[in-house]
């Protein structure tokens, strides 16, 4: 087996998929919500609560990612998502606190 068969098998992934998945699929989750608008209080609920809504779709891709073994995408996925969360928080204590 040479090195780079020895790389291929060990393969733990990229951070930065994980960081690029999760905030593409972020992205994906704020244009729903601005379309859902209409539908006042589900298209506030996406906008605005993304920081807890976002487990839904986060939580499956880290525990696949983690059963494939790429544990370093896995890992990605959890910084990505808890930025986003902080952000969120954060935007929510300034336009509350005023």
């Amino acid at each position: 087996m040479n090195d780079n068969e020895t790389s291929m098998s060990n393969d733990e992934g990229r951070i930065s998929y994980g960081l690029l998945l999760c905030w593409v699929l972020n992205t994906a989750e704020i244009f729903s919500g601005f379309f859902l608008l209409s539908a006042a209080f589900l298209g506030v609920a996406l906008i605005g609560g993304i920081g807890i809504i976002q487990l839904i779709y986060v939580l499956p891709f880290y525990f696949s990612f983690k059963k494939q073994g790429k544990s370093e995408t896995a890992k990605g996925i959890v910084i990505a998502a808890s930025i986003t969360a902080l952000l969120n928080a954060t935007c929510w204590g300034v336009a509350m606190g005023h």
